[in-house]
């Protein structure tokens, strides 16, 4: 069974998030420590745990 590809959303900046590409997948990449995660990590939920989990004091409220 092939994993679902997940495709970068803009919105993933808010968070933190850019992308980069490698082997035609889209990886999720902090912008503040250049970490690059696997693309199952591409979901808004786990991307906002894991900047809250690795940079707590660079959290913000975005409302």
């Amino acid at each position: 069974m092939v994993a679902k590809k997940i495709k970068f959303s803009k919105d993933y900046v808010k968070l933190g998030f850019t992308f980069i590409e490698k082997y035609e997948l889209q990886l999720p990449e902090y912008v503040i420590c250049t970490k690059v995660l696997s693309n199952d990590s591409m979901r808004p939920n786990c991307l906002e745990r894991l900047l809250k989990q690795q940079h707590p004091t660079l959290v913000f409220k975005t409302k």
